[in-house]
């Protein structure tokens, strides 16, 4: 009886043991959770980032000529600031897609159009109480510092003007002519306008050759050269946006000139675009390669990226005015939690997807 009873037992435990490797062969072969593949990964970029990021850039650049185009012959402030929306809408969508620096918008070379701030007033006033026709050859022969969204940006905005200039606040309905302040906005946003319609074209273009089937055909390349772009972009938020201000001297306000959209009062809102722009590629592209190979990372950067956004989302004000006033501390917080996720994303999620990053760090990372 102990003989079979025994037998019975060591029966038992045979089988309990076979199911178990068939279950850990099973998980061990089953497919990979959806957007675990680089190939799913990739796919997932493409079409909930990359595409829709430069088509709604065209419609905000669109939506900005018209603005433009009416204030043309309605010079009224209530057009004015109509016109100013659309720009800060046209701003914001750019900042969403500026996280991708590579592709057609680089071989176009029409990065400096939407990216490039460093406008000269100088140059911009020359062309505005130059009596010449301002079309595009001429503009062309003033630079990037007299071109591109940030210029727009100079022209609707700016309140030092000099006297040879109309401002566009000051114009009125009764003007004979259109303000030539205007009319080279409505040049610019032309201009944008139209690159913006090429990257769309770029990518949505199909067959073999296309910036979209050689992305979607990079894999590993493809997937590192993503993960170092996002981890490029966060640097940027956490440095140049949110600790350069803070790192100003005091009084801020005579340090306007050296912050990046302070003149249309919406460092914030780019910041938070900027950084919701990155939540947004990460949970449609890399967060399901990380949780395949590491769940408890996966989670750990979801709620980072979701405090990071939720601390800049709080501040709610531009945030040069922050960096004056009450609201420093929420500024300090909000550089404090974009920092932690940038070293994260850097460190973390880098070695988990097996990606070098490529980059020279200007934070010292």
């Amino acid at each position: 009886m102990k003989t079979r009873t025994r037998f019975i037992l060591v029966a038992q435990l045979g089988l309990a043991l076979l199911i178990l490797r068939e279950n850990a062969f099973a998980q061990s072969t089953a497919a990979p959770a959806p957007g675990a593949t680089k190939e799913a990964a990739l796919q997932s970029i493409l079409k909930e980032a990359i595409v829709p990021g430069y088509q709604d850039l065209a419609a905000k650049c669109h939506a900005l000529t018209v603005a433009l185009e009416t204030g043309l012959t309605n010079s009224s402030a209530e057009q004015l600031d109509l016109s100013r929306k659309a720009w800060v809408t046209a701003a914001l969508s750019a900042r969403k897609i500026q996280w991708l620096q590579t592709g057609p918008i680089a071989d176009r070379e029409y990065l400096s159009s939407f990216y490039y701030s460093k406008v000269m007033p100088q140059r911009i006033e020359a062309i505005l109480a130059s009596p010449r026709p301002i079309d595009t050859a001429y503009v062309a022969e003033f630079g990037a510092n007299a071109r591109g969204l940030f210029a727009i940006e100079y022209l609707l905005f700016a309140t030092n003007t000099t006297a040879t200039s109309t401002p566009a606040a000051t114009t009125t309905a009764g003007d004979a002519q259109p303000s030539r302040r205007m009319q080279y906005a409505l040049l610019l946003a032309r201009d944008l306008e139209s690159k913006s319609k090429d990257l769309v074209g770029d990518w949505s273009a199909s067959g073999d050759n296309t910036p979209a089937s050689k992305f979607l055909g990079g894999g590993q390349q493809s997937l590192g050269l993503m993960v170092n772009q996002l981890a490029q972009f966060l640097e940027k938020i956490a440095e140049e946006r949110v600790n350069f201000i803070l790192l100003l001297p005091q009084p801020v306000s005579k340090q306007l000139a050296r912050i990046e959209g302070s003149a249309s009062g919406s460092t914030q809102l780019s910041a938070l675009a900027m950084l919701q722009s990155g939540q947004s590629l990460y949970h449609h592209g890399l967060e399901g390669c990380v949780r395949h190979v590491n769940p408890t990372l996966a989670d750990r950067l979801r709620r980072q990226f979701e405090t990071a956004v939720s601390a800049v989302s709080s501040i709610s004000i531009p945030l040069e005015v922050a960096a004056a006033g009450i609201n420093r501390p929420a500024l300090q917080s909000a550089y404090e939690k974009t920092r932690a996720l940038e070293v994260a994303f850097k460190v973390d999620v880098a070695s988990a997807l097996g990606v070098t990053l490529t980059f020279t760090s200007g934070d010292g990372d």
